[in-house]
Protein backbone atom coordinates (compact mmCIF):
# COMPACT_ATOMS: atom_id res chain seq x y z
CA UNK A 1 0.00 0.00 0.00
CA UNK A 2 2.95 2.31 0.56
CA UNK A 3 4.04 1.74 -3.05
CA UNK A 4 0.48 2.43 -4.19
CA UNK A 5 0.52 5.82 -2.42
CA UNK A 6 3.75 6.72 -4.21
CA UNK A 7 2.27 5.73 -7.59
CA UNK A 8 -0.82 7.88 -7.00
CA UNK A 9 1.36 10.91 -6.24
CA UNK A 10 3.43 10.29 -9.37
CA UNK A 11 0.48 9.83 -11.72
CA UNK A 12 -2.12 12.24 -10.31
CA UNK A 13 -2.32 15.82 -9.16
CA UNK A 14 -3.65 15.79 -5.57
CA UNK A 15 -6.14 18.46 -4.62
CA UNK A 16 -4.67 21.03 -2.23
CA UNK A 17 -6.62 23.15 0.21
CA UNK A 18 -4.66 25.59 2.33
CA UNK A 19 -1.49 23.91 1.01
CA UNK A 20 -2.50 20.46 2.29
CA UNK A 21 -3.59 17.25 0.61
CA UNK A 22 -7.15 16.19 1.42
CA UNK A 23 -7.73 12.71 2.85
CA UNK A 24 -11.34 11.53 3.10
CA UNK A 25 -12.32 8.57 5.24
CA UNK A 26 -15.41 6.66 6.27
CA UNK A 27 -16.65 3.20 7.15
CA UNK A 28 -18.74 0.80 5.08
CA UNK A 29 -20.66 -2.23 6.31
CA UNK A 30 -20.86 -5.24 4.02
CA UNK A 31 -23.41 -7.98 4.58
CA UNK A 32 -21.89 -11.48 4.90
CA UNK A 33 -23.82 -14.58 5.90
CA UNK A 34 -20.96 -17.12 5.93
CA UNK A 35 -20.88 -19.04 9.19
CA UNK A 36 -17.13 -19.82 9.05
CA UNK A 37 -15.89 -16.45 7.78
CA UNK A 38 -13.68 -14.63 10.33
CA UNK A 39 -14.47 -11.15 11.65
CA UNK A 40 -18.20 -11.45 10.86
CA UNK A 41 -20.30 -9.87 13.59
CA UNK A 42 -23.67 -8.26 14.19
CA UNK A 43 -23.59 -4.66 13.00
CA UNK A 44 -26.01 -1.79 13.49
CA UNK A 45 -26.93 0.33 10.46
CA UNK A 46 -27.54 4.03 11.10
CA UNK A 47 -29.21 4.66 7.75
CA UNK A 48 -32.69 6.20 7.72
CA UNK A 49 -33.59 4.18 4.63
CA UNK A 50 -36.52 1.92 5.47
CA UNK A 51 -35.35 -0.65 2.92
CA UNK A 52 -32.29 -1.44 5.05
CA UNK A 53 -32.59 -3.63 8.15
CA UNK A 54 -31.54 -2.16 11.47
CA UNK A 55 -29.03 -4.94 12.11
CA UNK A 56 -27.00 -7.08 9.73
CA UNK A 57 -24.29 -9.71 9.99
CA UNK A 58 -21.17 -8.76 8.09
CA UNK A 59 -17.87 -6.94 7.95
CA UNK A 60 -17.14 -3.34 8.88
CA UNK A 61 -14.41 -1.79 6.70
CA UNK A 62 -12.62 1.51 7.09
CA UNK A 63 -11.47 3.20 3.89
CA UNK A 64 -9.19 6.19 3.37
CA UNK A 65 -8.77 7.97 0.05
CA UNK A 66 -7.05 11.05 -1.33
CA UNK A 67 -8.73 13.65 -3.54
CA UNK A 68 -7.12 13.95 -6.98
CA UNK A 69 -7.95 15.83 -10.16
CA UNK A 70 -9.23 19.34 -10.55
CA UNK A 71 -11.83 21.56 -12.16
CA UNK A 72 -15.23 19.90 -12.37
CA UNK A 73 -13.91 16.34 -11.97
CA UNK A 74 -12.42 15.24 -8.69
CA UNK A 75 -11.93 11.61 -7.71
CA UNK A 76 -11.46 10.10 -4.29
CA UNK A 77 -8.72 7.54 -4.98
CA UNK A 78 -8.81 4.78 -2.34
CA UNK A 79 -5.43 4.35 -0.67
CA UNK A 80 -6.15 1.76 2.02
CA UNK A 81 -8.96 -0.40 3.37
CA UNK A 82 -8.98 -2.50 6.51
CA UNK A 83 -11.33 -4.45 8.76
CA UNK A 84 -12.28 -2.32 11.74
CA UNK A 85 -14.13 -4.78 13.95
CA UNK A 86 -13.93 -8.44 14.89
CA UNK A 87 -10.16 -8.85 14.37
CA UNK A 88 -8.75 -7.79 17.75
CA UNK A 89 -7.97 -11.40 18.60
CA UNK A 90 -6.45 -12.03 15.17
CA UNK A 91 -4.34 -8.97 14.41
CA UNK A 92 -0.59 -9.54 14.31
CA UNK A 93 0.03 -5.85 14.99
CA UNK A 94 0.19 -5.43 18.77
CA UNK A 95 -0.30 -1.67 18.52
CA UNK A 96 -3.63 -2.09 16.69
CA UNK A 97 -4.98 -4.11 19.62
CA UNK A 98 -4.87 -0.96 21.75
CA UNK A 99 -6.88 1.12 19.26
CA UNK A 100 -10.63 1.49 19.16
CA UNK A 101 -12.84 2.16 16.16
CA UNK A 102 -12.25 5.93 16.31
CA UNK A 103 -8.51 6.05 16.85
CA UNK A 104 -7.95 3.33 14.22
CA UNK A 105 -8.99 5.79 11.51
CA UNK A 106 -6.70 8.57 12.75
CA UNK A 107 -3.80 6.14 13.15
CA UNK A 108 -4.19 5.05 9.52
CA UNK A 109 -4.42 8.69 8.40
CA UNK A 110 -1.21 9.65 10.18
CA UNK A 111 0.63 6.66 8.72
CA UNK A 112 -0.57 7.57 5.21
CA UNK A 113 0.46 11.20 5.70
CA UNK A 114 3.91 9.96 6.73
CA UNK A 115 4.16 7.94 3.51
CA UNK A 116 2.94 10.88 1.42
CA UNK A 117 5.52 13.18 3.07
CA UNK A 118 3.11 16.10 2.96
CA UNK A 119 0.73 17.82 5.41
CA UNK A 120 -2.86 16.61 5.04
CA UNK A 121 -6.41 17.50 5.97
CA UNK A 122 -8.49 14.57 7.23
CA UNK A 123 -12.21 15.01 6.46
CA UNK A 124 -14.63 12.75 8.37
CA UNK A 125 -18.34 12.73 9.17
CA UNK A 126 -20.03 13.48 12.50
CA UNK A 127 -19.43 9.94 13.80
CA UNK A 128 -15.81 10.97 14.40
CA UNK A 129 -16.64 14.26 16.16
CA UNK A 130 -15.47 12.90 19.51
CA UNK A 131 -12.59 13.67 21.84
CA UNK A 132 -10.41 10.59 21.17
CA UNK A 133 -10.30 11.39 17.45
CA UNK A 134 -8.89 14.89 18.04
CA UNK A 135 -6.73 13.78 20.97
CA UNK A 136 -5.00 10.99 19.05
CA UNK A 137 -3.99 13.40 16.28
CA UNK A 138 -2.80 15.94 18.83
CA UNK A 139 -0.77 13.30 20.66
CA UNK A 140 0.83 12.20 17.40
CA UNK A 141 2.07 15.59 16.27
CA UNK A 142 3.23 16.46 19.79
CA UNK A 143 5.51 13.41 19.61
CA UNK A 144 6.67 14.23 16.08
CA UNK A 145 6.91 18.02 16.65
CA UNK A 146 5.22 18.45 13.25
CA UNK A 147 1.52 18.79 12.43
CA UNK A 148 1.04 16.34 9.55
CA UNK A 149 -2.74 15.90 9.84
CA UNK A 150 -5.47 18.37 10.81
CA UNK A 151 -9.03 17.13 11.26
CA UNK A 152 -12.25 18.56 9.81
CA UNK A 153 -15.57 17.05 10.78
CA UNK A 154 -19.18 17.95 11.40
CA UNK A 155 -20.19 18.70 14.99
CA UNK A 156 -22.96 16.81 16.74
CA UNK A 157 -26.16 18.60 17.71
CA UNK A 158 -25.46 18.37 21.47
CA UNK A 159 -21.94 19.82 21.24
CA UNK A 160 -20.99 22.50 23.80
CA UNK A 161 -18.07 24.94 23.84
CA UNK A 162 -16.60 27.41 26.31
CA UNK A 163 -15.14 30.89 26.01
CA UNK A 164 -11.81 31.77 27.57
CA UNK A 165 -12.01 32.33 31.35
CA UNK A 166 -12.03 35.87 32.64
CA UNK A 167 -9.22 37.48 34.64
CA UNK A 168 -8.27 35.72 37.88
CA UNK A 169 -9.82 37.39 40.90
CA UNK A 170 -7.34 35.91 43.39
CA UNK A 171 -9.90 33.71 45.17
CA UNK A 172 -9.94 29.97 44.83
CA UNK A 173 -8.60 27.89 41.98
CA UNK A 174 -8.29 29.66 38.59
CA UNK A 175 -11.07 28.74 36.20
CA UNK A 176 -10.20 26.58 33.20
CA UNK A 177 -13.24 27.56 31.16
CA UNK A 178 -15.30 30.66 30.72
CA UNK A 179 -18.93 31.11 29.70
CA UNK A 180 -20.69 27.99 28.43
CA UNK A 181 -22.00 28.11 24.86
CA UNK A 182 -24.50 25.65 23.45
CA UNK A 183 -23.52 25.65 19.80
CA UNK A 184 -26.99 25.28 18.33
CA UNK A 185 -28.06 28.47 20.13
CA UNK A 186 -25.45 30.55 18.29
CA UNK A 187 -27.64 30.59 15.16
CA UNK A 188 -30.17 32.71 17.11
CA UNK A 189 -28.00 34.64 19.58
CA UNK A 190 -25.32 35.75 17.08
CA UNK A 191 -27.28 35.86 13.84
CA UNK A 192 -26.35 39.50 13.13
CA UNK A 193 -22.63 38.61 13.18
CA UNK A 194 -22.91 36.09 10.32
CA UNK A 195 -21.14 36.93 7.06
CA UNK A 196 -22.30 35.97 3.57
CA UNK A 197 -20.21 34.57 0.75
CA UNK A 198 -20.54 32.71 -2.55
CA UNK A 199 -18.78 29.37 -2.35
CA UNK A 200 -18.66 26.21 -4.44
CA UNK A 201 -20.37 23.39 -2.54
CA UNK A 202 -21.02 19.99 -4.09
CA UNK A 203 -20.10 21.35 -7.52
CA UNK A 204 -22.53 24.29 -7.43
CA UNK A 205 -22.25 27.97 -6.56
CA UNK A 206 -24.13 28.57 -3.33
CA UNK A 207 -24.70 31.62 -1.17
CA UNK A 208 -23.98 30.76 2.46
CA UNK A 209 -23.98 32.62 5.74
CA UNK A 210 -21.22 31.68 8.17
CA UNK A 211 -19.75 32.64 11.52
CA UNK A 212 -16.47 31.46 13.06
CA UNK A 213 -15.66 30.96 16.75
CA UNK A 214 -12.63 29.45 18.50
CA UNK A 215 -13.92 27.81 21.67
CA UNK A 216 -12.59 25.46 24.30
CA UNK A 217 -13.90 21.94 23.94
CA UNK A 218 -13.88 19.86 27.11
CA UNK A 219 -13.24 16.42 25.55
CA UNK A 220 -9.74 17.58 24.52
CA UNK A 221 -9.33 20.48 27.00
CA UNK A 222 -8.16 22.68 24.18
CA UNK A 223 -9.51 25.07 21.55
CA UNK A 224 -11.29 23.99 18.38
CA UNK A 225 -12.40 26.19 15.48
CA UNK A 226 -16.19 25.99 15.04
CA UNK A 227 -17.73 27.25 11.79
CA UNK A 228 -21.49 27.88 11.90
CA UNK A 229 -22.98 27.60 8.41
CA UNK A 230 -26.44 28.31 7.00
CA UNK A 231 -26.90 26.98 3.48
CA UNK A 232 -30.34 26.88 1.87
CA UNK A 233 -31.87 27.69 5.27
CA UNK A 234 -30.27 24.55 6.73
CA UNK A 235 -27.87 25.16 9.64
CA UNK A 236 -24.92 22.93 10.45
CA UNK A 237 -21.66 23.25 12.39
CA UNK A 238 -18.17 22.24 11.29
CA UNK A 239 -15.17 21.58 13.53
CA UNK A 240 -11.50 22.02 12.65
CA UNK A 241 -8.36 21.38 14.69
CA UNK A 242 -6.45 24.08 12.76
CA UNK A 243 -7.22 27.42 14.43
CA UNK A 244 -5.59 29.39 11.60
CA UNK A 245 -7.59 27.90 8.73
CA UNK A 246 -9.96 30.08 6.74
CA UNK A 247 -13.66 29.22 7.36
CA UNK A 248 -14.32 29.18 3.61
CA UNK A 249 -11.56 26.59 3.13
CA UNK A 250 -13.07 24.49 5.94
CA UNK A 251 -16.45 24.52 4.19
CA UNK A 252 -14.84 23.70 0.85
CA UNK A 253 -12.92 20.76 2.30
CA UNK A 254 -15.97 19.30 4.02
CA UNK A 255 -18.05 19.63 0.85
CA UNK A 256 -15.82 16.96 -0.73
CA UNK A 257 -16.59 14.40 1.98
CA UNK A 258 -19.27 12.78 -0.19
CA UNK A 259 -16.57 11.75 -2.69
CA UNK A 260 -15.74 8.77 -0.51
CA UNK A 261 -19.38 7.64 -0.81
CA UNK A 262 -18.98 7.76 -4.60
CA UNK A 263 -15.88 5.57 -4.27
CA UNK A 264 -17.88 3.11 -2.15
CA UNK A 265 -20.42 2.85 -4.95
CA UNK A 266 -17.66 2.14 -7.48
CA UNK A 267 -15.95 -0.42 -5.24
CA UNK A 268 -19.16 -2.23 -4.46
CA UNK A 269 -21.19 -2.14 -7.67
CA UNK A 270 -18.62 -1.67 -10.45
CA UNK A 271 -15.43 -3.36 -9.27
CA UNK A 272 -16.94 -6.07 -7.04
CA UNK A 273 -14.35 -5.36 -4.36
CA UNK A 274 -16.62 -6.80 -1.65
CA UNK A 275 -17.64 -9.95 -3.54
CA UNK A 276 -15.12 -12.11 -1.69
CA UNK A 277 -15.82 -15.39 0.08
CA UNK A 278 -12.83 -16.49 2.14
CA UNK A 279 -13.53 -18.84 5.01
CA UNK A 280 -11.85 -21.49 7.12
CA UNK A 281 -13.18 -24.38 9.17
CA UNK A 282 -10.93 -23.19 12.01
CA UNK A 283 -13.27 -20.24 12.58
CA UNK A 284 -15.85 -20.81 15.35
CA UNK A 285 -19.38 -20.95 14.03
CA UNK A 286 -21.15 -17.61 14.32
CA UNK A 287 -23.73 -17.44 17.09
CA UNK A 288 -26.83 -15.81 15.57
CA UNK A 289 -28.32 -14.79 18.90
CA UNK A 290 -25.17 -13.06 20.10
CA UNK A 291 -23.70 -9.78 19.01
CA UNK A 292 -20.25 -11.19 18.30
CA UNK A 293 -18.86 -14.50 17.17
CA UNK A 294 -17.70 -17.14 19.61
CA UNK A 295 -14.36 -16.83 21.37
CA UNK A 296 -11.31 -17.23 19.18
CA UNK A 297 -9.49 -20.58 19.37
CA UNK A 298 -6.23 -20.65 21.30
CA UNK A 299 -4.21 -23.23 19.35
CA UNK A 300 -1.56 -21.80 17.02
CA UNK A 301 -2.71 -23.63 13.88
CA UNK A 302 -6.27 -22.30 14.05
CA UNK A 303 -5.08 -18.78 14.78
CA UNK A 304 -2.71 -18.96 11.81
CA UNK A 305 -5.50 -20.10 9.50
CA UNK A 306 -7.78 -17.30 10.74
CA UNK A 307 -5.05 -14.71 10.23
CA UNK A 308 -4.52 -15.94 6.66
CA UNK A 309 -8.25 -15.69 5.95
CA UNK A 310 -8.37 -12.13 7.31
CA UNK A 311 -5.29 -11.23 5.24
CA UNK A 312 -6.98 -12.66 2.12
CA UNK A 313 -10.14 -10.62 2.78
CA UNK A 314 -8.27 -7.36 3.30
CA UNK A 315 -5.96 -8.11 0.37
CA UNK A 316 -8.90 -8.70 -1.97
CA UNK A 317 -10.54 -5.39 -1.00
CA UNK A 318 -7.27 -3.47 -1.29
CA UNK A 319 -6.67 -4.90 -4.77
CA UNK A 320 -10.13 -3.55 -5.62
CA UNK A 321 -9.03 -0.15 -4.30
CA UNK A 322 -5.90 -0.23 -6.47
CA UNK A 323 -7.91 -1.25 -9.53
CA UNK A 324 -10.33 1.62 -8.95
CA UNK A 325 -7.41 4.03 -8.64
CA UNK A 326 -5.89 2.75 -11.90
CA UNK A 327 -9.15 3.50 -13.73
CA UNK A 328 -9.14 6.99 -12.26
CA UNK A 329 -5.52 7.56 -13.27
CA UNK A 330 -6.34 6.52 -16.85
CA UNK A 331 -9.38 8.81 -16.88
CA UNK A 332 -7.29 11.81 -15.79
CA UNK A 333 -4.31 11.00 -18.03
CA UNK A 334 -5.98 9.99 -21.33
CA UNK A 335 -9.51 11.48 -21.45
CA UNK A 336 -9.56 12.17 -25.20
CA UNK A 337 -8.26 8.72 -26.12
CA UNK A 338 -10.88 7.06 -23.93
CA UNK A 339 -13.75 9.07 -25.42
CA UNK A 340 -12.54 8.30 -28.95
CA UNK A 341 -12.56 4.56 -28.26
CA UNK A 342 -15.81 4.51 -26.27
CA UNK A 343 -18.43 2.36 -28.00
CA UNK A 344 -21.34 3.01 -25.65
CA UNK A 345 -24.00 5.67 -25.61
CA UNK A 346 -24.54 8.33 -22.95
CA UNK A 347 -27.60 10.53 -22.86
CA UNK A 348 -25.60 13.38 -21.33
CA UNK A 349 -21.86 13.89 -20.83
CA UNK A 350 -21.42 15.43 -17.40
CA UNK A 351 -17.68 16.05 -17.70
CA UNK A 352 -14.80 15.95 -20.15
CA UNK A 353 -13.11 13.49 -17.79
CA UNK A 354 -14.71 10.03 -18.19
CA UNK A 355 -15.97 8.02 -15.24
CA UNK A 356 -14.53 4.76 -13.94
CA UNK A 357 -17.29 2.80 -15.67
CA UNK A 358 -16.51 4.43 -19.03
CA UNK A 359 -12.81 3.62 -18.70
CA UNK A 360 -13.54 0.02 -17.77
CA UNK A 361 -15.82 -0.49 -20.77
CA UNK A 362 -13.12 0.84 -23.13
CA UNK A 363 -10.49 -1.47 -21.64
CA UNK A 364 -12.83 -4.48 -21.88
CA UNK A 365 -13.59 -3.70 -25.53
CA UNK A 366 -9.89 -3.34 -26.39
CA UNK A 367 -8.93 -6.64 -24.77
CA UNK A 368 -11.81 -8.66 -26.20
CA UNK A 369 -11.71 -7.28 -29.75
CA UNK A 370 -8.02 -6.44 -30.19
CA UNK A 371 -6.43 -9.28 -28.30
CA UNK A 372 -3.61 -9.81 -30.82
CA UNK A 373 -2.17 -6.42 -29.96
CA UNK A 374 -1.66 -7.58 -26.38
CA UNK A 375 0.31 -10.76 -27.08
CA UNK A 376 3.40 -9.39 -25.36
CA UNK A 377 1.55 -8.05 -22.34
CA UNK A 378 1.94 -9.67 -18.95
CA UNK A 379 -1.77 -10.41 -18.62
CA UNK A 380 -1.78 -12.25 -21.95
CA UNK A 381 1.16 -14.46 -20.90
CA UNK A 382 -0.74 -15.39 -17.74
CA UNK A 383 -4.04 -16.14 -19.50
CA UNK A 384 -2.66 -17.99 -22.54
CA UNK A 385 -1.37 -21.20 -20.87
CA UNK A 386 -4.53 -21.44 -18.76
CA UNK A 387 -6.66 -21.10 -21.87
CA UNK A 388 -4.73 -23.82 -23.69
CA UNK A 389 -5.13 -26.23 -20.75
CA UNK A 390 -8.91 -25.95 -21.00
CA UNK A 391 -8.79 -27.09 -24.65
CA UNK A 392 -7.06 -30.36 -23.83
CA UNK A 393 -8.96 -33.63 -23.52
CA UNK A 394 -8.72 -35.78 -20.36
CA UNK A 395 -6.05 -37.96 -22.04
CA UNK A 396 -3.80 -34.92 -22.53
CA UNK A 397 -4.27 -34.48 -26.26
CA UNK A 398 -5.45 -31.31 -27.90
CA UNK A 399 -9.17 -31.08 -28.51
Amino acid sequence: MNHWCVIVLQRCQPLRINGRYVLVGDGIKVSKEAEYMPAVKKLHQESNNSAKPEYIFGHHFGVLGILVGGGKKIFCTPLAAWLQEGIHGLSQDKESLKLNLISFMTAKATSLATVLHHPCLLVLDAFYAVGPCFSSLKKFYEQQSDVLVHLITRAKSNCVGYHEPGPYSGKGRPRKYGERVKLTDVFQTSREQFQTAIVTLYGKQEEVAFYCLDLFWKPIQDKVRFVFVICKDKPFILMCSDLSMNPLDIMKAYSYRFKVEVSFNVLKNLMGAFFYHFWTSACPKLARKKKDALDMPQDERSLRLLQKAVAAIEGFVNIGCITTGILQILALSFPQTIWQNYRGWLRTTSSQIPSEQTVRSVIQHEYFHSFREFKKSLIFTIIQPKFQDTLKTPDGNAA
